[in-house]
């Protein structure tokens, strides 16, 4: 086979690389009119009048929760499955996040959770599409309209999925989105804020004048991350790098170069000055060719995975991740929900052995929960579903044989230990 695959990949083209090449020495590798070219069809693609870079999507989320500076104690509804790191910027900003449980088959909230929930102190939304899949919309929407609420949606993972034919991120007051490395768009970090509100734009462009420019070895550093794991992730060469260490050392635990590791910034009362720097001209650049391939790299993703849910259809325990009526889901990840009490760190290192790389939830857990002195007992369906659930590869650089492969890999696992 002379093949391993991981769980994620990374996607920067050689014409990627050329560009930042040009720009990597010169005076405009901090600022230069990418940015705003960027920002100007970026926000054409996702159907807003404005969109403006940010160093991250936290950061972007950040700067809304200043812009709109609610009173303190104000409530902020959320799901409790989206990454830790938004709970901790809810909370610098000294509101209180409120806490729904999620949908049994979309791992979404709905309408009817949330409305539940709406107090006298509630002043915002944030709505997370999990993995690609959007939320679906026109109920939100009502609530907003009922209640006077604010519309914020996290679309980090969800870049060219749409609902009802419109693009996520187009529908609330505004939206934010991340270019991680293995992100839709990967601009080896950073991310974009939209809105259709013009006092918003002004005012977050004016909360973003005053954060640094990043520094040329900070920003190099990134490059080079990027591109190793560019490469790494290739499954060629996954199969002679690291896959053998994986293999050799035992890596049961969530394990790659490219995954966001979680540290003490949970913790954190306010917002890191060093967090707040501005988004460079060269990974703008770099996002203008990213974002001219976005829809064939979202299609490639949908197509693999739309062969894996073909492939692994009908295995009894297993719930595979379809979308929703009037949904396109992007199928950032491939999570497969384990119905049974098996123990996934087995089933990954057998999956490991026959070159099959995985990863088990790593999004918020019941311990990110209990920092905010919350039970994840009291939301049933994501305390269940956060511990019980495996991702696969779906990734652009994998062809159908590899999809075949991978689901082959899957099925004899299951069948093991269905048998035992």
């Amino acid at each position: 086979m002379f093949k391993a695959y991981p769980r994620h990949s990374v996607d920067v083209s050689i014409k990627e690389y050329g560009k930042i090449l040009s720009l990597l020495f010169s005076c405009k590798m901090l600022n230069g009119g990418y940015i705003s070219r960027f920002e100007s069809l970026f926000a054409e693609y996702i159907g807003v009048p404005y969109a403006i870079s940010v160093p991250s999507a936290r950061l972007g989320l950040y700067g809304l929760l200043k812009y709109l500076d609610f009173p303190e104690g104000s409530e902020v509804i959320i799901t409790p499955f989206t990454h830790w790191s938004i709970f901790s910027v809810i909370k610098s900003c000294r509101l209180k996040p409120v806490f729904v449980d999620i949908d049994e088959s979309t791992y979404n909230i709905t309408p009817d959770m949330v409305k539940e929930r709406i107090t006298k102190r509630t002043k915002l939304l944030i709505i997370t599409h999990i993995w690609g899949q959007p939320c679906a919309m026109d109920g939100f929407i009502g609530l907003k309209k009922e209640f006077g609420l604010k519309i914020i949606e996290d679309c980090a993972m969800a870049c060219g999925a749409t609902y009802k034919n419109e693009k996520a991120g187009s529908f609330g007051d505004a939206s934010i989105f991340s270019f991680g490395k293995a992100k839709s768009i990967s601009t080896f970090g950073g991310g974009m804020l939209c809105t259709g509100n013009r006092e918003i734009y002004e005012g977050i462009r004016s909360i973003m004048r005053d954060f640094k420019e990043e520094k040329r070895g900070s920003l190099l550093v990134n490059i080079v991350n990027t591109a190793i794991a560019n490469i790494l992730t290739r499954p060629s060469v996954f199969f002679i790098s690291l896959y053998p260490l994986m293999r050799l050392l035992n890596l049961s635990d969530p394990y790659n170069p490219i995954e966001h590791k979680k540290d003490a910034s949970i913790f954190l009362e306010d917002i890191p000055e060093a967090w707040k720097i501005k988004y460079s001209n060269i990974q703008a650049a770099v996002g203008i060719e990213q974002l001219k391939n976005l829809g064939l790299r979202n299609e490639k993703r949908i197509k693999n995975s739309g062969f894996l849910n073909e492939l692994l259809s009908g295995l009894e325990g297993v719930r595979l991740p379809l979308p929703g009526p009037g949904i396109k889901h992007i199928y950032l990840y491939h999570a497969l929900l384990i119905k049974r009490d098996i123990n996934l760190n087995a089933i990954r290192r057998k999956l490991l052995t026959l070159g099959v790389d995985s990863q088990l939830n790593e999004l918020t857990s019941s311990k990110e929960l209990g920092i905010f002195g919350v039970d994840s007992k009291d939301y049933p369906v994501f305390n269940r579903i956060s511990q019980n659930l495996l991702i696969i590869p779906n990734g652009i650089n994998l062809g159908r044989r590899d999809i075949e492969y991978v689901a082959s890999a899957f099925k004899k696992t299951w069948e093991l230990f269905q048998s035992k």
